[in-house]
Parts: C-alpha cells; structure tokens; sequence
C-alpha cells in the first residue's frame, strides 16, 4: 500500500514538474522574440532563468 502512494506521489510531482518547466520554457522563448529581447524587463527575466543554485547562494552569503 505504501509503495502505491509514494508512487502516486511520485507520478503527480513529475506531472507539476513538467507543467512548470513548460511554462518556463514559454517564457524562454517569448524573451528571444525579436523586438522585446533587448527590454531591460526581459534581462531581468533571463537573469532569473539562467541563474544557478551557485548564484542563489552567492546573493545570500
């Protein structure tokens, strides 16, 4: 029984994995859209979908 929930657990993470990253990947794409990829806005938005887990903690130390 226990292995059923985890799977379960399991199947519906991946599932908001994949929804999140497709929206991410959305966002991707709309910020190398000619005419807007130069707007200090997108820069900000790429900073925040490049950034590494080194960066984050770089800012917190």
């Amino acid at each position: 029984m226990q292995i059923t929930e985890l799977k379960l657990s399991v199947d519906s993470l991946e599932k908001e994995r994949d929804f999140y990253f497709a929206k991410l990947r959305d966002i991707e794409i709309l910020c190398q859209s000619p005419g807007i990829e130069n707007l200090p806005v997108v820069a900000a938005m790429k900073r925040i979908l490049y950034s590494t887990d080194d960066d984050q903690r770089e800012r917190e130390g």
